[in-house]
């Protein structure tokens, strides 16, 4: 009995340590990666709903939420499996929603039947079995979307697309680690306290017959009933208490229980901390910048093709005309042009009208305020050096987006252009594709900067966090 006594007070001394370590650590990680898995789903959600492949709540249902319920993940019907797989998600953002903004993230708030529920929701998408061999219909569905991105034919939407899930899959593998440190915390202190109150009613020896346990285990949970009142009971747990007791091997049982309440060493990138997140955010502003001088030379290859295909009279008799206003007026609408982008939700591509000379000329404007950042010595660089982190990467996201529809208007013109001088006869009209693949991979690689800064920040925020709570519960 005194080694058992003995124990207990181990195990009580590695309880309260590890307790502080998860309220001071893993709560906050936790409470930060739920946010983040929260944001980068809506980002990828956008991206879909922007494609077209996914709906708004397709059925409006604005319900409120006040607790974790995971969304149905039933077999999709046949029919209407859009709209259905679209209602589900709604859903499932819904609940992130309310684990952001509604849920306690301490101890207390958190125990094992409310860890088991915020567990199988983050779960509710399979990312371990991310495609047509998961067990879940959602994350088939889903998976589907994602596919047809993915191997569409916007390559740089699929790029997008596909470091926003390798985020997710961070993140998400981030939050069940923590919860399984939490979930291991609330069963060791389940049994240390089963220990402290009824252990000691028992004679227990070592090695001890099955169906002595099975009486042990029966007389425990009369005893439980009276004495932890309101507590849940489980039984797996009792079992294991039991086992670690009476079993030959119980003496290492015991040694590993303590050994996986140690709290763990940071590594040496946790003990230098995070590396600075600015310089990788002002990276990806440069990155952002470097295709100013291929913008300037596609919109030039552009409007020279564009002017040789427009329809042109010549001769003095026309210019007589001109100058007495008898000659036909330009339509107003000349140089609007339908141009097509893929749109992988309808299977084929849309259009869109544009006016040339506008886009040309906004265009330009973008090209120069590239080429004064890219510069490096400007006053629009040095402000932008100045700038706070939030608002620059405001203006990051800005540009970006802004750059990608420009990319899109000129892989528009470009091949309506090419077709209508394929079909013309003309020769030596110059494409613009090289160009485009260098606009395309400052995207790509601007935007891996970005996540990579969020990344970087999120963890200097985190280190700070940890420090403030150390420094207030330290004593004076």
């Amino acid at each position: 009995m005194e080694e058992s006594e003995v124990f207990l007070q181990q195990l009580t001394e590695a309880l309260a340590k590890r307790r502080q370590w998860l309220e001071a650590i893993q709560l906050p990680r936790l409470k930060d990666a739920c946010s983040r898995y929260r944001t980068q789903f809506e980002s990828a959600m956008g991206t879909l709903i922007k494609k077209g492949l996914l709906r708004e709540d397709p059925y409006n249902y604005e319900q409120s939420v006040t607790d974790i319920i995971v969304p149905n993940d039933g077999p999709l019907p046949e029919f209407e499996s859009a709209d259905e797989t679209s209602y589900r998600l709604a859903a499932f953002r819904r609940q992130l929603k309310f684990i952001v903004e509604g849920q306690e993230f301490n101890l207390d708030a958190l125990k094992l039947a409310r860890l088991k529920k915020l567990s199988a929701l983050l779960s509710y998408i399979n990312w371990h079995e991310f495609g047509e061999k998961s067990s879940s219909p959602t994350t088939r569905a889903f998976a589907r979307v994602f596919m047809k991105v993915l191997l569409g034919p916007d390559a740089m939407s699929a790029q997008i697309l596909k470091d926003q899930e390798t985020q997710i899959v961070k993140t998400f593998n981030e939050g069940r680690s923590i919860i399984a440190d939490l979930v291991a915390w609330h069963r060791e202190s389940w049994k240390a306290e089963v220990r402290r109150v009824l252990l000691p009613r028992f004679a227990l020896d070592l090695g001890g017959e099955e169906g002595k346990k099975e009486e042990i285990l029966r007389t425990m949970r009369k005893e439980f009933a009276k004495d932890m009142d309101g507590q849940p009971w489980y039984p797996a747990l009792a079992q294991e208490l039991v086992a670690e007791e009476l079993e030959i091997d119980g003496a290492s049982r015991k040694a590993k229980l303590l050994a996986s309440l140690v709290i763990p060493e940071p590594t040496p990138a946790e003990k230098s901390g995070p590396q600075p997140a600015r310089p990788i955010l002002m990276e990806a502003v440069r990155i952002v910048s470097r295709p100013h001088e291929e913008l300037i030379t596609a919109v030039e290859s552009l409007s020279e093709t564009e002017r040789l295909l427009q329809p042109r009279e010549g001769g003095l008799g026309y210019v007589l005309r001109r100058l007495f206003g008898l000659a036909p007026r330009e339509k107003p609408d000349a140089h609007t042009y339908e141009i097509q982008y893929s749109e992988p939700a309808a299977g084929t591509t849309r259009t869109e009208k544009v006016s040339f000379p506008q886009f040309a000329d906004e265009t330009r404007k973008k090209a120069t305020l590239l080429a004064a950042i890219a510069a490096g010595t400007g006053p629009a660089y040095k402000r932008l050096v100045k700038t706070p982190d939030t608002p620059l990467s405001a203006f990051l996201d800005k540009q970006l987006n802004e750059l990608l529809l420009i990319h899109r208007r000129l892989a528009g013109f470009n091949t309506l252009f090419q077709n209508q001088v394929a079909s013309s006869g003309k020769q030596g009209v110059r494409g613009i594709k090289l160009e485009l693949l260098a606009i395309r991979n400052s995207i790509v690689k601007a935007n891996q900067r970005r996540h990579e800064y969020g990344e970087r920040a999120e963890a200097a925020s985190q280190k700070y966090a940890a420090r403030e709570r150390a420094a207030e519960t330290s004593p004076d």
